[in-house]
């Protein structure tokens, strides 16, 4: 999966919303680092990384959409 840093900001928010028992520091996010994110999601949401991958992935979808708009 391909983040970019300029919408992780808003993914951060919409990750947070979504599952509340995220923190901070669970969502810290570098650059070329999306397979640690990934392994901290897995552990923290008990949710397999595939399926964040999608969530991730539909999120974007909506924010580029958005942005186009």
């Amino acid at each position: 999966m391909n983040i970019r840093s300029y919408q992780w900001s808003v993914l951060k928010k919409l990750l947070k919303q979504r599952f509340t028992e995220l923190s901070d520091e669970d969502l810290v996010f570098e650059t070329g680092k999306e397979k640690e994110l990934y392994v901290r999601l897995e552990r923290k949401i008990g949710m397999p990384q595939e399926d964040l991958a999608r969530i991730i992935k539909g999120m974007q979808q909506a924010y580029l959409q958005q942005a186009l708009l």
